[in-house]
């Protein structure tokens, strides 16, 4: 297809140019194990080669444009040199800031979406083991499952490597164990394989653990209820109330003449009970099991 050979010449650009960079300041290294627990189709070289090609070119072209247009709005030549180098370097900075905690933040959803979906599947993994299938079955069955989201897709990998690269049970199982970002999924993948290798009862395996994995989920909610709680008392009393309270003094102020008192009471509504509130929003989604 025309956009992978795109993505491909990129791709080649930015190791030619800037792979030696890369590999220089350690970052390719450090990449190589976040592409593999984010599932990102890059090796570390190639996401850190093109992490620094977008943090150096594409500032450049936004950045000239920015004081091209300045300069046709009037500003002086010497301002629109000033605008264009600060451009380039607050748009290089917020670039390669994304680009870097990218994947991070990829893998924390990874690990959500496991946590949250791993007691069901170990449930169902223990059932199909009850029914007599091998690892094998076991696996290729799960990974048909799309309900249970990144279990699923692991699984799926794991069918993967068993069927297409000829490798066996076992080291397909060890593959998935490393890559994982998910120590609960790398605990049961490791005990599978443990059992696998030394002819131990898988069902039973399987039973103890999704009891253990669902009693870990149990705790797991109600310490999310717990802070939940918190989060709503924190938020009644200094978002709702300490507003109020504080439109309601300055206000008063704003009467007696402070016209700088309304304009921050203005603020406080308009801007900062919004913000806050999104903040919250931004904290009980990153804290909720979905």
């Amino acid at each position: 297809m025309p956009e992978e050979k795109l993505s491909r010449k990129i791709t080649k650009a930015a190791l030619r140019y800037f792979g030696k960079t890369a590999e220089k300041t350690g970052m390719s290294s450090q990449m190589s194990r976040d592409m593999k627990q984010a599932g990102l189709p890059f090796t570390g070289e190639e996401y850190a080669s093109l992490l620094i090609m977008f943090s150096l070119m594409f500032p450049g072209v936004l950045a000239f444009l920015i004081a091209i247009f300045m300069l046709l709005l009037g500003t002086s030549p010497i301002q629109a040199f000033l605008l264009f180098f600060v451009s380039y370097i607050v748009i290089g900075g917020l670039i390669f800031l994304v680009g870097y905690i990218f994947p991070s933040i990829q893998t924390s959803e990874i690990k959500k979406n496991i946590t949250n979906n791993l007691p069901f599947a170990t449930i169902y993994m223990a059932t199909l083991a009850n029914s007599g299938m091998n690892p094998v079955q076991m696996f290729e069955v799960l990974s048909h499952f799309e309900e249970f989201g990144h279990v699923s897709k692991e699984a799926s990998r794991i069918t993967r490597d068993i069927n297409l690269l000829g490798v066996d049970i076992a080291t397909a199982i060890e593959r998935a164990a490393e890559r994982t970002p998910s120590s609960s999924l790398r605990e049961l993948l490791w005990g599978i394989k443990s059992t696998v290798t030394t002819g131990g009862d898988l069902r039973a395996f399987l039973v103890e653990k999704s009891n253990s994995s669902m009693g870990d989920y149990r705790r797991f909610l109600d310490k999310f209820v717990d802070q939940l709680s918190i989060l709503i008392e924190i938020y009644i009393t200094a978002v709702i109330v300490g507003s109020i309270f504080f439109i309601i003094i300055g206000v008063i102020f704003g009467l007696m003449g402070g016209g700088e008192t309304l304009t921050l009471v203005r603020l406080v509504i308009y801007l900062g009970v919004p913000v806050i509130s999104i903040m919250f929003m931004i904290i009980i989604s990153g804290l909720s099991p979905e």
